[in-house]
């Protein structure tokens, strides 16, 4: 009995990732249609401005986007987007099996985006990853310092 409930899970779950594998693919396909829509905005009251990180936006600016990669990107975005949403509001799968579909959608999402830049781009992308990354290990031990100093006795 458990063991037909194993199987059945399996079998289910493989359906679900190949179906987002195949909705993936689709969209990137679409993505080649042109579109004239403007990239969505971030309002001016961003958390990440007030850290003064660089939003997603302002790293898409820095890479000097032509049109085309715009409308790529916009629609790998917003397809992701879909993805992640039906993924999430899926109540037959378990919490592991949640976050195993996410992590290969940011992945394919990764590889997609990569994709779509040119050699220099993706270098200055990399750059932008490797630097957000430093800063957030930063923040991390600076967290992590003040929090041993608050903890320390006072004389």
């Amino acid at each position: 009995m458990l063991y037909f409930h194993v199987y059945k899970t399996k079998i289910a779950m493989k359906k679900i990732l190949i179906v987002l594998l195949l909705s993936f693919t689709m969209a990137v396909s679409f993505a080649q249609i042109q579109r004239n829509a403007p990239l969505p905005g971030n309002s001016t009251t961003s958390d990440s401005t007030q850290t003064n990180k660089p939003t997603f936006r302002e790293q898409i600016q820095a890479l000097n986007l032509t049109k085309d990669q715009k409308i790529q990107i916009r629609q790998l975005r917003q397809d992701s987007k879909a993805n992640r949403e039906t993924i999430m509001s899926n109540d037959s799968l378990t919490q592991d099996q949640k976050q195993m579909l996410l992590k290969s959608l940011r992945k394919q999402t990764a590889a997609s985006f990569n994709a779509v830049l040119t050699d220099d781009q993706r270098e200055k992308w990399q750059a932008m990853k490797a630097e957000r990354k430093n800063n957030k290990n930063n923040q991390q031990e600076n967290e992590a310092m003040q929090e041993e100093i608050m903890s320390l006795p006072a004389n």
